[in-house]
């Protein structure tokens, strides 16, 4: 029986292009998590005022990484919105540096851009639900 739970945590893009550290498989990683709704997946956050202040940060050992992407059409001028359906995500050994965004959208035209990392996280404790 193992003596640690694996977490699924889906962070947004948004947070390592701001200051959260880049997990890597294999290495040890923190988050506050808040629970998805109708899931058993968690957000994940490095940034106060997001979640409650009285969320502790779950931290374990990186399992393994995804980069969730969408396909997006123009649904008027620089209004941008996700095809249904089109989500998938990219095993990957370490979350790059910049992600695909919203500047690599052309104008009518369709196009992918990253929106998250997901990480399964081995952890000690068991995150609140």
């Amino acid at each position: 029986m193992n003596d640690y739970n694996v977490v699924t945590v889906r962070i947004e893009t948004w947070e390592f292009e701001c200051c959260a550290p880049l997990p890597v498989v294999g290495e040890k990683s923190s988050w506050a998590l808040h629970p998805i709704p109708d899931s058993l997946w968690f957000d994940g956050s490095v940034h106060g005022g997001i979640f409650p202040d009285d969320v502790e940060p779950t931290a374990g050992i990186v399992l393994s990484i995804r980069l969730e992407r969408g396909e997006f059409v123009e649904q008027e001028p620089r209004h941008w919105v996700l095809v249904p359906g089109s989500t998938d995500r990219v095993r990957v050994e370490k979350v790059p540096p910049h992600f695909r965004g919203m500047s690599s959208l052309v104008a009518g035209r369709r196009g992918w851009m990253e929106t998250a990392v997901v990480v399964e996280l081995a952890t000690t404790c068991a995150p609140f639900r």
